[in-house]
């Protein structure tokens, strides 16, 4: 009796997860933000042409909204596009930009790690004493999770992202020099 064992993934079946996943949820965004534009909509027209109150209708967009841009931070953080120093970052040779980039990383890893600890800490006490939202009757706690979430995930990418600058880094060939002697 055999028992097959599968084969880890291989760099470039992972490569293609990742972009499928990213391109999933980009596509998951898109469609909150077309829904929230389309809760905007009938909210205006309930109210300036109905006279009617949309009960819960902004609290709704806000709490998505903040999901959105949290969600939306890890997105930006895997591409390298936030807080990238491109003024600097261009004008750099390969080595000093790689260093640059493991400073980056490595600055927000900590800032992002730090913020997610003081984030749960928060939504745990909101969570104990069940504050909720106004019009819906929300638990506060979701809202704020997004943080959570947000931090926590970017936090995880920008540690792979300081992993690989690193490995980056340690295994580029120096600039080859000539010695005189």
């Amino acid at each position: 009796m055999t028992i097959d064992v599968e084969a880890p993934l291989s760099p470039a079946t992972g490569a293609r997860i990742v972009r499928v996943a990213v391109s999933a949820a980009r596509t998951l965004l898109g469609v909150a933000l077309l829904v929230m534009v389309a809760l905007n909509v009938v909210n205006a027209v309930c109210r300036y042409v109905l006279g009617i109150v949309f009960t819960g209708a902004d609290e709704v967009l806000v709490f998505m909204m903040i999901w959105l841009v949290m969600l939306g931070l890890i997105l930006v953080t895997a591409d390298r596009r936030n807080i990238a120093l491109d003024f600097l970052a261009s004008r750099l040779a390969p080595r000093p930009r790689q260093m640059l980039a493991v400073v980056q990383h490595a600055a927000m890893t900590a800032a992002c790690a730090f913020a997610t600890i003081q984030c749960w800490a928060f939504v745990s006490r909101v969570a104990a004493i069940g504050q909720t939202s106004m019009a819906l009757g929300l638990p506060m706690a979701i809202p704020h999770f997004a943080l959570v979430v947000g931090l926590g995930g970017t936090t995880v990418v920008a540690a792979l992202l300081l992993a690989n600058d690193i490995a980056e880094l340690l295994h580029a060939q120096p600039n080859k020099r000539t010695d005189r002697a």
